[in-house]
């Protein structure tokens, strides 16, 4: 009976103790608040968002704010009489796991109209991603991921533009499932876009690629900022007609042309990544 008692004892304890995080799990760290009437928010003295007064409803990464060991959250704010404030910063890891590491709250009314900064010291152990050393094989799949890229556009090909980004939607919306939906916002306006019968692209600049890494993100720009791809101006009058260049009435529409675009290797294979940093 004693035997018995005891091995219902360790199962409770199995039941109730979280599972540890895998060792190789790559965490990342986000902070968003809610309320009011929040004016600064700062991680060991560096401002991550600042106004007159803000609203993180999208959670921001913050992994690159922060350092082994101690921190310091810094809260700039003045209470609000109808709301109360609460700036959350977490560990996400994919699972999805969500680990809370502190967060910072102020009832209604506090502050009585004063704007106060509070600081919030605390610690944390990171797992970064081991930063990526790019091999002149990397380089050549993404340069010709980016010639993928500018065909899918002047080819007008909305599902093939949608699945470059598929692979890179698919692995972060464990981590990110908030920017996933405005990342798929923005493609759609691009896709809507590209559907119009004026679209066209300029000829593929041949300009030099400049190539920078941050963790496992590699980000491609030219060396004078200039366009990576470039669509041709659309002009449009009120009746929808294009008119001649330089008629009185005729209007630039939007087009395409990103000064910069991000790439992710996942399961060792090359592919569009989301513009998240991370």
């Amino acid at each position: 009976m004693t035997a018995m008692r005891m091995l219902l004892c360790a199962l409770a304890l199995l039941v109730a103790v979280p599972a540890a995080a895998d060792p190789g799990d790559v965490e990342y760290q986000f902070l968003w608040s809610e309320g009011a009437y929040l004016h600064r928010v700062a991680l060991n003295g560096m401002t991550v968002a600042g106004d007159t007064a803000i609203s993180i409803s999208l959670p921001i990464y913050v992994t690159k704010y922060l350092r082994d060991g101690a921190n310091e959250l810094e809260v700039e704010y003045t209470s609000d009489t109808r709301v109360g404030l609460s700036v959350t910063l977490e560990t996400r890891a994919k699972g999805p796991r969500k680990d809370q590491i502190v967060r910072f709250t102020s009832v209604t009314g506090e502050t009585n109209g004063a704007r106060v900064t509070k600081k919030i010291p605390f610690t944390i152990q990171l797992r970064r991603q081991t930063p990526l050393r790019l091999s002149g094989a990397d380089r050549e799949a993404i340069a010709a991921l980016l010639q993928t890229y500018y065909a899918t556009l002047a080819r007008k090909d909305g599902a093939g533009l949608a699945k470059l980004y598929a692979k890179a939607v698919e692995q972060e919306a464990q981590i990110y499932p908030e920017g996933i939906g405005l990342f798929q916002w923005v493609l759609s306006d691009s896709l809507r876009m590209i559907a119009t019968p004026k679209f066209r692209m300029k000829p593929f600049p041949g300009a030099a690629l400049q190539f920078s890494v941050d963790g496992q993100v590699v980000t491609v720009t030219r060396p004078d900022q200039s366009p990576l791809v470039e669509s041709v101006p659309m002009e449009a009058d009120s009746a929808g007609a294009q008119p001649a260049s330089g008629a009185e009435g005729a209007q630039a529409e939007p087009g395409l042309k990103p000064t910069s675009l991000s790439f992710k290797r996942y399961d060792g294979r090359w592919y569009l990544a989301l513009p998240f940093g991370f």
